[in-house]
């Protein structure tokens, strides 16, 4: 750049115009919303309609749900327990207290996840490193008022302090699992945590026992209103919004998720990312902060429906693998490539979701990036595993690694 340019662009201005360009996606659509109130809080609705309906025996699973009192809703999709809980709120403090409830609730949220992302105390990471994952949030992800920004930053909170308190951590994510069973890939988490891995297991173990019991138990009743939770559950899952994640892939393909070999490929893929994960860790020797980022970033690329409002967290974990990858070899070009500049590569798959946004391709484009950032991970681990297997399970079972290792 010229001495004319770098005059007229100062460092930091050049700074807060690419941060500006990736929050566009956010700031446009939240402006494009102000003036639609049927685009605000509709998750928030859905719950408190269908806590009125607990109150009133009303029918819960509705595909025109509504209340007296109440815009425009979304449809309740929750377990019953969620409406019944609300409607205990409701009873005490009224749905006006509810609502102010949930607003300063939401708020907070907000705050936690987007200050622990971006504000370097966190996470020791510049904003430049991670700005462009900010290019996946959508004004939906805020304006919907969903209550998975709850549970993100209820995680996240959790999480960072996961290896001194995993049960709370534990907690958390079982908490956030009954309300949406897909929070419960935030327990890779504790698979990544420098802990003897039998605490590992343990613990995730416990969390994902703990964490769907409710939803399989409910299920497994059998009842009209739980046939009713399945349909409505299925429609909004399978056919409708599949999300941007694996459900989305194989929508792209044409291929509906609503079957057992989708389950049984999300399973291997699942198990792949984690074992990935689990090599990159332990074979970059990731400290403990960053673990549990890499594990955050991996959850959120784990959920099957992945929407708007779960991305908050999807980009700090991978911008760590990427500054750590240099060290890695390899005889291929391509793969050189990926490991040697992997923020450059992060870097323009978000900028080809923000181009794919910015052209109404977004249905696709964000499909396709959070594909190619699956890839990056499972590429650059099954690197990481075949230089370093060694000292990956050694790191994972020093013991048995020492014996093989003693003199005969």
């Amino acid at each position: 750049m010229s001495p004319v340019a770098k005059r007229i662009f100062p460092s930091h201005i050049k700074q807060w115009l690419i941060a500006l360009l990736f929050l566009l996606p956010l700031t446009g659509g939240l402006i494009g919303k102000l003036d639609r109130s049927d685009s605000w809080f509709g998750d928030y609705r859905a719950i408190a309609c269908g806590a009125q309906k607990v109150m009133e025996n009303g029918r819960l699973y509705d595909m025109g749900l509504h209340c007296k009192g109440f815009d425009k809703t979304a449809v309740y999709v929750y377990l019953p327990v969620v409406a019944e809980a609300t409607a205990e709120i409701v009873e005490r403090v009224g749905q006006q207290g509810l609502l102010f409830l949930h607003i300063v609730l939401y708020g907070l949220s907000l705050c936690v996840l987007l200050g622990g992302v971006y504000l370097p105390t966190f996470n020791r990471l510049s904003l430049m490193q991670k700005i462009p994952f900010a290019a996946f949030l959508t004004g939906s992800a805020i304006s919907w008022g969903n209550v998975a920004v709850v549970c993100h930053a209820l995680i996240l909170l959790t999480a960072l302090s996961a290896k001194r308190f995993p049960w709370l951590f534990v907690g958390a994510v079982v908490l956030c699992g009954i309300i949406k069973p897909v929070f419960l890939t935030y327990l890779i988490v504790l698979l990544l945590l420098d802990i003897p891995v039998w605490k590992r297991v343990s613990w995730f173990s416990a969390g994902a026992i703990a964490g769907v019991a409710p939803t399989l138990w409910f299920a497994a009743q059998d009842t009209a209103l739980s046939q009713q939770w399945e349909a409505t559950l299925s429609y909004f899952v399978y056919e409708l919004t599949p999300g941007d994640s694996f459900y989305g892939w194989l929508d792209l393909i044409g291929i509906s998720a609503d079957n057992p070999f989708a389950a049984l490929g999300w399973a291997l893929y699942a198990g792949l990312m984690t074992l990935s994960g689990i090599s990159l860790a332990e074979g970059l020797k990731l400290d403990a902060r960053s673990r549990i980022w890499l594990g955050l970033s991996l959850g959120v690329l784990l959920i099957p429906r992945l929407m708007s409002q779960d991305f908050f967290l999807i980009g700090v974990g991978l911008v760590i693998i990427a500054l750590n990858t240099h060290t890695l070899e390899s005889a291929n070009r391509s793969v050189r490539f990926i490991a040697d500049r992997g923020q450059t590569v992060l870097t323009t798959i978000c900028v080809f979701a923000l181009i794919g946004g910015a052209v109404d391709l977004g249905d696709y484009t964000t499909r396709i990036a959070t594909l190619a950032l699956s890839l990056y991970v499972l590429a650059l681990g099954g690197l990481t595993f075949t230089q370093r297997y060694g000292d990956i399970l050694g790191c994972l079972f020093p013991l048995k690694t020492n014996l093989l290792k003693a003199p005969q």
